[in-house]
């Protein structure tokens, strides 16, 4: 297996566009009380924010190339506003799951808030999406607030 990380900037965002929907439709199997925000939310309604942070500060996209079939398998999203970094989306294709590729990229961003000095990073994870809370665990990460919403 040959795959490398390679760093991409906001123009070059699209390129994550076939992998987040794939994301987002996972969010959207596993969601209990919100299918339907997941089932209306599109990826040009997800990089209206994304742009809207970039615009006071910095986003990275790192992204997992198959050098073997010349596709993108997976990314990681991040940004830094305010000494605040946050790993925005995360996903990689499922049968590359096992290869300890998640971890990739979790250094690379972790390293890059680093080199920024970002002292505070959160994730948001998808209520129900519990398999993904062990992975974070590995690097620190812990919940610290439940928010509830009503439908």
């Amino acid at each position: 297996m040959n795959i490398c990380l390679v760093e991409k900037d906001i123009t070059e965002i699209e390129l994550i566009k076939p992998l987040w929907e794939k994301l987002n439709s996972i969010h959207y199997n596993k969601s209990v009380y919100f299918k339907s925000k997941y089932e209306k939310f599109t990826f040009d309604r997800r990089m209206e924010s994304i742009h809207k942070k970039a615009q006071n500060g910095i986003i990275r996209i790192d992204m997992l190339l198959d050098n073997e079939t010349g596709n993108y398998i997976g990314y990681c999203l991040s940004s830094i506003e305010d000494n605040l970094g946050e790993i925005e989306s995360i996903f990689i294709e499922s049968q590359y799951r096992k290869f300890k590729l998640g971890d990739k990229l979790m250094r690379s961003a972790l390293n890059w808030f680093e080199l920024n000095l970002v002292t505070y990073i959160e994730i948001n994870v998808v209520y129900a999406n519990d398999e993904a809370l062990p992975f974070y665990e590995r690097y620190g990460f812990h919940i610290g607030n439940y928010i509830l919403k009503r439908i």
